[in-house]
């Protein structure tokens, strides 16, 4: 795994997820970002595997970690063509109505991927 200023852990057993990522990484941009399938990839010592298939999960350059709709953000900057959004989005009330809307995705996400 090369590093990259960026590195977006997903859960690649969720079809759901696997298509959105698949999308992602189309974009101009994403060949700078590290893709990591957090069911098949490696990941580095004291990392937690289980809670970041809990929850979608961004590593940034500087080492900090955002998860959920922060994470999504974090993702949505290091890409081109969405950085204005993540620009427009990253405050306090767009931020946490966009977690919620995401907690409501997990909670449909467990009928068909149940936590592992």
């Amino acid at each position: 795994m090369s590093r990259a200023a960026t590195r977006v852990y997903f859960d690649g057993d969720c079809p759901i997820c696997r298509r959105e990522i698949g999308w992602y990484r189309t974009w101009r941009g994403a060949d700078r970002i590290d893709w990591v399938d957090l069911t098949r990839d490696e990941i580095a010592p004291g990392l937690d595997r289980c809670a970041m298939m809990e929850r979608f999960t961004v590593e940034r350059g500087d080492g900090s970690q955002a998860s959920g709709a922060a994470g999504f953000i974090a993702m949505w900057r290091a890409l081109p063509a969405s950085a204005w959004a993540a620009r427009f989005l990253d405050n306090r009330p767009a931020t946490w109505l966009l977690d919620r809307a995401y907690t409501g995705f997990l909670a449909i996400r467990r009928l068909w991927r149940p936590a592992t």
